[in-house]
C-alpha cells in the first residue's frame, strides 16, 4: 500500500488531536479561566506575529511525563490550531525530533518551533534531541511551560538559568519561555548572551508580562535583533594570505588582522561592538581539510570544533564545507587563474626578424623567389642570351647576387643600356630603398629592447605545455575534469604564506611551473613590486580564469552570529567599500602588464650586446663565402661542379 501524502498525514494528525482532546476533557479537572484562555491566546498571538514564515512551517513539540498532562498539552495545542487555522503551515515533532509523516523525506532545516513542556526537564530533553541537520538554531523558538512553575525567585535563580544554559550550548538565542504565574498573569522570559558584565554567559531577562484583559500588541518586541556584543571578545581563526589577511604582531603580544578582509572585520567589530582575538591555524596548516568531526585539520578544525567563533582568511564557498559549517554572506567574488612564467626572451638573432611581421617577411620572400625564378628562366634555352640582354643587359654579371646586393644597400656596378632594363632597375631600387629604410628604422628600436615572447594566455596553452602545476591540495577540486594532469601536479606544503611566496617567485625566479592562485595574490605582488628598487617584472596570468572564487566568513554549524554579521556585510558590499579596499591592495590591470613596455622613449646608446645578432649574421656570411671559395677550388678538378658555378654566375 502506497504511503499517504505528507499534507494528508498532517491533516489526519490534526483531526486525531482534536478528537482525543474532546473525548478526554471529562477526565481533566477544570482549571481557572485564566489558564484556559489567556495562555493559548498569547501563544496564538506570538505565533502569528513572530513565528509565521512564508516558506517555513511552525513545528510543534510536546513533552509530558504523564498521560493526563499530555492531554492538557493537546487541548492547549488544539485551541492554538483552531485560532490559526488556514493562517500558518504546521508540522508535528516528537521528543526524538522525528516529524510525523516526514520520516522518509529529506528535511529542510526548521527555523520556527513551539515547545510545550510539563517542566524544565522536559524542555531540556527536547532540546537535547535537536540536531543541526534538522534544526536551524538561529531561528525563533517559543517554550510554553504547561506544568507547575513554582515561585518567581526559584524560577529566575535556578530553573531558567539551567534551561537557558542548555539553549546557549546550542546557540539558540532567539527564544522566549512563557510561564503562567499564580496571580493569573503570563510571564515571558528570555536571556541575553552578551552583556557588559557577562560575556558568553546567559543573563535571564523578563521580557514581558501579559495580564488578563491587557493588549498583547502593546508589549515590546520579544525577538529583537542581536545588534551589539557589548564589547565582548570573539575568537577569530585566521592565517596570513596576502592581501586577504595580513597578520600584524602588536607590542602587547596580540595579533592584529590586516588585509581587505581584515578591514572588513574591523568595520564589523566597530559596528557590532566586539573585540577580536586572532587564533592562528595549528601548525600553520592554513586552510586544512574539512570532514566528519575529528577528521578535520587546520583552520577548518578550529571552527568545526568551536574553538573559534568564526574564520576569515580567503575562505571560498564550498559544498563540502557547507555540510559541516555554516557559511555567511559572500562579501567578494574573485577569480582562480594561473600565474604563468614570463615569456622567453628573444635571442640576439631572433631580434633581427622583429621589425617586420610574418606577412611582410612572407611577401619579401615571395618577391625574392620571383626574382630567382626570372633569373633562372632567363639562364636556360637557346634564346636566353637575347632575353637577358633585353631584361637586364649584356654587361650585367651574376644578376641574382646583384639584386641581393642592392637589397642590402649596395651600389650599382653595371648600369644596363636599354630603357626597359633601366626601368626594372629603377623599380627595384625604389622597392629596396623603402623596405631597407623601414627595416633599419625599426631595428634600432627593437635591438635596445629586452623583449620576450608573449606569456601563456589560455588554459589550453597551459595544458599543452610541459610545465608543472603548483597548487595547495584543496585546489585539486578545480581539475576533476582533467585527470591527465595529475602526474604534473606538485602540492605546495602548508606554512606561513607559502602560496604567496610561490606567486611572488613567478615574477622572475620560476620558469618551470604555473601556480594556481586567486587573482588578488597576483595583483598584490604586482603592486608591491612597483615600489622596489630595481622594479621587478610584473607577474603574468592567463586571460582565462579557471573558476570563480566567492569569499565568505565561516561559522560553527550552530552559530548565532550569521544573522547580525550577514545583515551588516550586505550593507558594506552594497556601499562599494569592499571593492574599494580590494583595489587599494593590488594592481588589477593585468592586460597592461602583458603589453611590452615602450623602449624608444629616450635615445639610448647601442652597445655590443645589442649588435650580437648582427655579428652572428656577419659570421654566417663569412662562413658561406668561405664555403663557396672552397667549392671554387674543388671545381677546378670537377667539371660538373664548375658548370654549376658558372650557371650561377650567368
Amino acid at each position: 500500500m502506497a504511503p499517504l501524502p505528507v499534507w494528508w498525514t498532517s491533516r489526519l494528525m490534526c483531526c486525531w488531536l482534536l478528537w482525543t482532546t474532546t473525548t478526554a476533557r471529562a477526565q481533566i479537572p477544570p482549571q481557572p479561566d485564566t489558564d484556559q484562555q489567556l495562555l493559548p491566546h498569547i501563544v496564538t498571538h506570538l505565533l502569528q506575529r513572530y513565528l509565521r514564515h512564508p516558506f517555513q512551517p511552525v513545528q510543534f513539540f510536546l513533552a509530558a511525563n504523564t498521560a493526563p498532562h499530555l492531554l492538557v498539552q493537546r487541548d492547549l495545542l488544539s485551541q492554538v490550531l483552531r485560532h490559526t487555522s488556514g493562517q500558518a503551515a504546521v508540522t508535528f515533532g516528537s521528543s526524538t525530533n522525528n516529524p510525523v509523516g516526514l520520516r522518509a523525506a529529506v528535511q529542510q532545516q526548521r527555523s520556527r518551533a513551539i515547545l510545550f513542556g510539563e517542566d524544565f526537564v522536559a524542555f531540556e530533553r527536547l532540546v537535547a534531541n535537536f540536531s543541526t541537520t534538522l534544526n536551524d538554531y538561529s531561528g525563533r523558538y517559543l517554550c510554553v511551560l504547561t506544568g507547575a512553575s513554582g515561585s518567581v525567585h526559584q524560577l529566575e535563580t535556578k530553573h531558567l538559568p539551567r534551561l537557558f544554559g542548555a539553549l546557549w550550548a546550542r546557540h539558540i538565542v532567539h527564544v522566549n519561555v512563557l510561564i503562567a504565574a499564580a496571580n493569573g498573569t503570563v510571564r515571558a522570559y528570555t536571556y541575553q548572551p552578551y552583556t557588559p558584565e557577562r560575556c558568553g554567559k546567559p543573563a535571564v531577562k523578563l521580557a514581558a508580562v501579559f495580564a488578563p484583559g491587557s493588549s498583547v500588541d502593546a508589549q515590546p518586541h520579544l525577538y529583537p535583533r542581536l545588534t551589539t556584543f557589548c564589547n565582548c571578545t570573539l575568537q577569530v581563526g585566521s592565517f596570513e594570505a596576502k592581501p586577504y589577511t595580513l597578520l600584524r604582531p602588536k607590542v602587547d603580544g596580540y595579533t592584529e588582522l590586516g588585509g581587505f578582509e581584515g578591514d572588513l572585520l574591523h568595520l564589523l567589530a566597530s559596528r557590532l561592538q566586539f573585540r577580536v582575538n586572532v587564533t592562528e591555524s595549528p601548525h600553520q596548516v592554513q586552510w586544512g581539510v574539512i570532514g566528519a568531526p575529528g577528521n578535520s585539520t587546520g583552520t577548518m578544525q578550529l571552527v568545526q570544533d568551536e574553538l573559534v567563533d568564526l574564520v576569515i582568511a580567503c575562505m571560498a564557498l564550498d559544498v563540502t564545507r557547507g555540510l559541516y559549517l555554516k557559511a555567511g554572506w559572500a562579501h567578494y567574488t574573485s577569480r582562480i587563474l594561473f600565474a604563468v612564467p614570463q615569456g622567453r626572451p628573444y635571442t640576439a638573432f631572433e631580434k633581427l626578424f622583429r621589425p617586420f611581421g610574418t606577412a611582410i617577411w612572407a611577401a619579401l620572400a615571395g618577391t625574392l623567389l620571383g626574382v630567382a625564378g626570372v633569373v633562372g628562366g632567363l639562364s636556360c634555352g637557346r634564346r636566353a642570351r637575347s632575353w637577358r640582354r633585353f631584361v637586364y643587359g649584356p654587361a650585367v654579371r651574376m644578376p641574382l647576387l646583384g639584386a641581393l646586393y642592392l637589397l642590402w644597400g649596395g651600389s650599382v656596378v653595371a648600369v644596363p643600356g636599354r630603357n626597359f632594363a633601366r626601368s626594372l632597375l629603377a623599380l627595384w631600387l625604389g622597392f629596396t630603398f623603402v623596405v631597407r629604410t623601414l627595416y633599419q628604422g625599426s631595428l634600432y628600436l627593437y635591438l635596445q629592447r629586452s623583449a620576450t615572447f608573449p606569456p601563456l594566455a589560455t588554459i589550453e596553452q597551459v595544458h599543452r605545455s610541459t610545465l608543472h602545476y603548483h597548487m595547495v591540495n584543496i585546489a585539486m577540486r578545480f581539475f576533476v575534469d582533467r585527470p591527465e594532469i595529475k602526474p604534473r601536479v606538485r602540492f605546495i606544503p602548508p606554512g606561513l604564506d607559502t602560496l604567496g611566496e610561490q606567486v611572488a617567485g613567478m615574477a622572475a625566479r620560476y620558469t618551470d611551473r604555473v601556480v594556481v592562485c586567486p587573482q588578488d595574490m597576483v595583483a598584490y605582488n604586482n603592486r608591491a613590486s612597483r615600489g622596489r628598487q630595481p622594479a621587478a617584472a610584473p607577474i603574468q596570468v592567463t586571460r582565462e580564469s579557471i573558476t570563480l572564487f566567492p569569499l565568505t566568513i565561516y561559522y560553527p554549524k550552530k552559530s548565532c552570529l550569521t544573522q547580525p554579521f550577514d545583515r551588516l556585510v550586505r550593507h558594506v558590499v552594497e556601499s562599494g567599500l569592499v571593492s574599494f579596499w580590494v583595489r587599494s591592495y593590488g594592481d588589477y590591470d593585468f592586460e597592461a602588464n602583458r603589453r611590452e613596455p615602450a623602449g624608444g622613449g629616450e635615445p639610448r646608446k647601442l652597445t655590443l650586446a645589442h649588435l650580437v645578432g648582427a655579428y652572428q649574421l656577419l659570421a654566417a656570411a663569412h662562413l658561406l663565402a668561405f664555403v663557396i671559395f672552397l667549392l671554387e677550388l674543388v671545381s677546378l678538378r670537377l667539371a660538373a661542379l664548375r658548370r654549376v658555378l658558372e650557371f650561377c654566375m650567368d
